[in-house]
């Protein structure tokens, strides 16, 4: 049996995949599969695809001025045949591009030697010495898997004994309920029993900390942003007397919520989920706590799509989240006596320039999170007083995190 996928068959998923996320801005998953589908690349040639295509997208910016300069152009086509003359090898790619940039300036050596776009290193370089900048983006690149225990459903130490039966290879963290996967990196998490059984769930130890930022809590809390439900668990997993209101813009998006709280065993009398729209629903109370785990550009999630380096290759995007951030957290205010407002960004105006603006507002003041957590950028408005997971630094996704109380909670 072949081991290597066939080169044309190869290239041709390559410019496929590429010229999809383009232009529709899906994940990379999500293209893999229609991809795969539409075209009958299944068996034993889907995954390899898989893990050359993930490659490939994450170091779009970087293959595509390789094979611009060596005269194979910038479209899908171009690049993908680009790539098949260095055999398909982003370690080639690698430490060709090394050789070519250093007589470029620093934004633009970056940008290229890590494959993000260069507004981002420019806007980061502001707040970042260059050393850590690159072992961020770095960390970044890198695949990384982390597993959640769920206790609603067992116990850590049940848990642990179901993936050593299963042949996982794990390192146990500071957060107890949270593993390290160090093997399988690359099989669906779903093969699983434990997964399939509800005991052990996919979830970023980010996003772990965002909860954390809480402390321990209890009387009722809105999700704001709920869908897809992964940390509305959470906080029933450690929190169990918490009542919560969880709301989505997409009705598809709560039904899958929905199926996952199930999955994992969250009591259904302890949770309303609706479909709405959090920048302009108005409640007759208020909470005592509100999570806005807000829509944004995913730069802070690169290793688990890198499709999103892609989709917010332009700063527009990013503002474009900005101001729907804002209205968020602005109506959120009226309606929760404490919030944690987070994003899976790395970028400032998706996290520090979003809460400066409504704590200059006098809508909110910050308050110290329930875990210990790095400050956020400095020499950027909010960033002494708000905080960021960073990812060479947890070995996990980055994450913006303020924890906040409202000023102006019942004044709607």
């Amino acid at each position: 049996m072949e081991t290597v996928p066939p080169p044309d068959t190869t290239r041709f998923y390559l410019a496929m995949i590429l010229n999809l996320i383009k232009h529709t801005s899906i994940s990379y998953d999500k293209a893999y599969k229609i991809i795969t589908r539409r075209y009958g690349l299944r068996g034993w040639l889907a995954p390899l695809l898989y893990k050359l295509g993930y490659y490939f997208i994450n170091y779009y910016y970087t293959l595509r001025w390789l094979s611009a300069k060596n005269g194979y152009g910038k479209q899908p086509g171009g690049i993908a045949a680009y790539f098949a003359s260095i055999g398909f090898s982003y370690k080639r790619a690698l430490r060709l591009i090394r050789d070519e940039v250093r007589n470029l300036s620093r934004t633009k050596r970056i940008s290229l030697l890590y494959s993000y776009p260069e507004y981002l290193v420019k806007d980061l370089l502001n707040h970042m010495d260059e050393s850590e900048l690159e072992k961020m983006l770095r960390s970044l690149n890198t695949r990384k898997r982390w597993l959640r225990i769920n206790t609603l459903k067992t116990t850590i130490d049940d848990a642990l004994e179901c993936l050593d039966s299963e042949g996982v290879v794990y390192k146990d963290t500071n957060l107890e309920y949270m593993v390290y996967v160090e093997h399988p990196k690359w099989t669906t998490i779903s093969r699983l029993k434990c997964y399939r059984v509800g005991h052990v769930v996919p979830q970023d130890y980010s996003s772990a900390l965002v909860v954390e930022a809480y402390g321990r809590i209890k009387g009722t809390l809105l999700d704001a942003c709920s869908a897809p439900g992964m940390k509305l668990s959470l906080i029933h997993m450690l929190n169990p007397e918490i009542i919560s209101f969880g709301v989505d813009y997409s009705a598809k998006r709560i039904e899958a919520a929905r199926r996952l709280l199930g999955l994992l065993g969250v009591d259904p009398s302890r949770t309303i989920l609706v479909n709405g729209d959090s920048t302009m629903l108005s409640y007759s109370r208020v909470f005592d706590y509100a999570l806005i785990d807000a829509p944004c550009s995913g730069l802070g999630a690169v290793y688990g799509d890198p499709a999103v380096k892609i989709s917010a290759g332009k700063r527009s995007k990013l503002e474009y989240y900005h101001g729907k951030q804002l209205m968020l957290l602005r109506n959120t205010a009226h309606y929760a006596e404490h919030i944690v407002y987070a994003t899976c960004s790395i970028h400032p105006l998706e996290g520090e320039l979003v809460v400066s603006k409504l704590v200059d507002e006098g809508l909110l003041e910050p308050v110290e999170p329930g875990v210990k957590l790095d400050k956020a950028y400095r020499g950027v408005p909010g960033g002494d007083y708000t905080y960021r997971v960073y990812p060479h630094r947890s070995n996990s996704q980055g994450f913006y995190i303020a924890v906040l109380k409202s000023r102006v909670a019942g004044r709607a």
